[in-house]
């Protein structure tokens, strides 16, 4: 492992201790032993739903390939394998995306620019969804008075500073910026090898430019998919605090979730935010009206319950290693 990775794990562990420490372990294991196998389920179905929106999300942003179920299920697969990925290593999606764009080109026979402008795609608009998601949690906080002042504040400068940066890079989308700095700089800087960079990168941009100027309706119905998935981690948190007899309005929840999703987005640099997302799972829940040892049982699940998804994707990877048949069929 690297120095800076070494570094980010021991920041999180170093968080996760402090978590640990300042709560009752022996009633969070009476909290967790609340949670059935019925309940279980119950939670895993729920995020399976949330993982078909965000499949299906990603689905449209294929303007060339039939929306049929067996490329729905390829991409299904993929996804896993990428998503582990991005929960075993560091630097999140730096790790998972190569990753999925790999798998796509060896098993499915999708060109690397096709497979580029889709990913930077679904990156975007999973990134505008996440600013409306914030944004709908700070303006909750702030309206029911929830959250003490200073972290309502912090919580509403994330939303408005994520929906500045989707704004423009959705603006920069529209109006090809990165047309205008390559050749701005080509002005300066011109040279063989840079020339077949700058065509690559004009022709990934300009099919960007198109899906979002040609195709709307593709568009909104992603990005609204995406904003059902990440509203699918309010309504998690919801379920299991139900499950768990603590329940808290779902307004709470999503307030609870917004404040999560921000400190994932901060903290990418730590492995699975290990740490850090179960501090703010406790200071929030605690906030919210509950206690210490109910937030570090809710984190405690959640966290499991990535766990066992990001195991199976690594099944789901080991097998595309292995081409198994199942796998591998292209469609």
């Amino acid at each position: 492992m690297k120095l800076g990775g070494l570094v980010a794990l021991l920041v999180g562990l170093a968080l996760l201790g402090a978590v640990i420490a300042h709560s009752d372990l022996a009633l969070v294991g009476q909290l967790l032993s609340r949670l059935s196998f019925t309940g279980a389920l119950a939670v895993l179905g729920l995020f399976t739903l949330a993982w078909a929106a965000e499949i299906g999300a990603w689905a449209l942003t294929f303007t060339q390939r039939a929306l049929r179920l067996t490329w729905l299920w390829q991409l299904w697969l993929v996804n896993m394998v990428g998503e582990a990925m991005n929960v075993v290593m560091p630097f999140g999606s730096l790790g998972g995306e190569p990753v999925k764009a790999w798998l796509l080109k060896k098993h499915y026979a999708i060109g690397y620019r096709e497979v580029t402008v889709t990913l930077i795609l679904m990156q975007t608009l999973l990134a505008v969804a996440e600013a409306i998601f914030v944004s709908i949690g700070a303006l909750l906080a702030v309206q029911l008075a929830i959250l003490p002042v200073r972290v309502a504040d912090l919580l509403s400068g994330a939303a408005v500073s994520l929906l500045l940066l989707m704004a423009l890079a959705i603006i920069a989308m529209h109006q090809r910026w990165l047309r205008h700095a390559l050749a701005a700089f080509e002005r300066r800087h011109n040279s063989a090898r840079y020339a077949a960079a700058k065509r690559a990168l004009d022709d990934i941009e300009l099919e960007l430019a198109e899906f979002a100027r040609g195709r709307p309706r593709r568009f909104a119905a992603s990005t609204l998919l995406y904003f059902l998935n990440w509203a699918g981690g309010a309504a998690e948190v919801w379920l299991l605090l139900k499950l768990l007899d603590a329940a808290l309005p779902f307004s709470h929840c999503w307030v609870a979730e917004a404040a999560v999703v921000s400190i994932r987005s901060l903290t990418f640099f730590l492995p699975a935010q290990l740490g850090s997302v179960e501090a703010v799972t406790v200071y929030v829940i605690g906030a919210l009206g509950g206690s210490t040892e109910i937030g570090l049982a809710l984190a405690a699940l959640r966290r499991a319950r990535e766990l066992a998804w990001a195991v199976l994707g690594l099944g789901v990877g080991t097998a595309y290693h292995l081409d198994w048949r199942g796998a591998t069929k292209s469609s």
